[in-house]
């Protein structure tokens, strides 16, 4: 810092002495810049200039009266004049209670100062230099006003407050297991810090429905609407449970059968699912007529390939004189009876089987009367086994 004492050296005693003489003539004279109003009343800082008007402006006693009654006088005029002459950018020096220039390093310039500056009315000191450096007044206001960030633990606040220059960086309070309140697979979810706040964001979203047993849609119902259902499936049954279609039970699907099993019936099917056809001989065993004559044209209902049909009881055989039926079902009643080639108590030749019903039923238990000889044995016997007297 340039003072006083550094201004009498030796080496800027030619100047010190110029910068008087200007001086003198800047107060004789009355140059400098005038000011912009009367109000001002801070001194000219900038370089001195030549003037041929040689009248006493009225901003001079002016601002001599105002230096006269801060107690400052003269002398000081003289020091400023010095000051702006000699003095080197950035530096100051110091005369009676007053400093001028910008004693810091920073300002390398100093403060040109301006006709628009005003007073701020903090002290005589302020006016006297016209210096804008703050005050103790302006100094205070700064620090009120600047602030400094203390640094502390992150929170989801909206705020810096590790002073890193991000907002809530790092999640803060977040990257918990949470609710989110919402049915479903929406409900569990992960908390994150979302403009200030803290929010539970859903890990899962929602989907379309699945047979799973989750409410994947996140609509309160678990498994509705019957998803990845409806297609066409064998249920593993026999019978006619075996055609299914898929349907969604349980958390998985399943193969319902399209019919029921029910109580077996004569078409062909497996109705009881079983696994055997029209077992049971369904809607049969009812008596039925064959349309067949003789012994044949009665019948039993009987299911047979899927339908009822009326089987006869009796196969047609020999027919059998003077049992009055159609043993042969050709339609006539003991027919070629009554042909014997002899009489039944007479001995002779063997006689036919059937021709009679008593040889017939003589020739069951003596065949030799019908195939060797009608014998007197033979003729007995028609007594003995038909009781017929002869």
């Amino acid at each position: 810092m340039r003072d006083a004492a550094s201004r009498g050296s030796s080496s800027s005693v030619g100047s010190l002495v110029g910068s008087w003489s200007v001086a003198l003539t800047a107060m004789n004279y009355g140059i400098g810049p005038r000011p912009t109003s009367t109000g001002d009343r801070r001194l000219p800082r900038t370089a001195l200039v030549t003037s041929t008007s040689r009248s006493v402006p009225d901003w001079y006693n002016a601002r001599m009266s105002l230096l006269s009654r801060s107690g400052l006088g003269v002398a000081p005029v003289f020091l400023l004049a010095l000051g702006c002459a000699v003095g080197d950018p950035g530096t100051s020096f110091s005369g009676g209670s007053l400093t001028f220039g910008d004693p810091t390093a920073a300002n390398t310039q100093g403060d040109a100062g301006s006709a628009t500056d005003t007073d701020d009315g903090d002290s005589a000191t302020s006016v006297a230099t016209g210096n804008d450096s703050a005050d103790s007044a302006d100094t205070a206001a700064s620090a009120d006003s600047g602030g400094t960030c203390t640094p502390s633990d992150e929170m989801c606040n909206g705020l810096d407050d590790d002073c890193d220059g991000e907002i809530d960086n790092g999640n803060p309070g977040g990257a918990e297991a949470c609710n989110t309140g919402m049915p479903g697979v929406c409900s569990t979810g992960t908390s994150v810090c979302e403009a200030g706040a803290i929010a539970c964001i859903a890990d899962v979203a929602p989907s379309p429905e699945l047979c799973d047993g989750l409410d994947n849609d996140c609509n309160g119902q678990a498994d509705d609407g019957n998803p990845d259902a409806g297609g066409a499936c064998n249920t593993g049954m026999p019978g006619v449970c075996a055609d299914g279609t898929g349907s969604c039970a349980g958390g998985g699907l399943e193969c319902i059968p399209d019919t029921a099993a029910s109580n077996e019936v004569c078409d062909g099917l497996d109705n009881d699912c079983d696994g055997q056809v029209d077992d049971g001989n369904p809607g049969g065993g009812g008596g039925c007529s064959t349309g067949m004559p003789g012994i044949c044209s009665s019948g039993t209902q009987q299911c047979t390939g899927g339908a009822l049909s009326c089987q006869q009881n009796n196969a047609p055989v020999a027919e059998i004189c003077a049992n009055g039926l159609d043993d042969d079902c050709d339609g006539a009643i003991d027919d070629g009876c009554n042909n014997c080639a002899h009489d039944i108590c007479l001995t002779g030749v063997a006689l036919v089987n059937g021709c009679d019903p008593c040889v017939t039923s003589i020739c069951a238990v003596d065949p030799f009367c019908c195939s060797t000889s009608w014998d007197g044995i033979c003729v007995g016997e028609v007594g003995s086994v038909c009781g017929i007297v002869c």
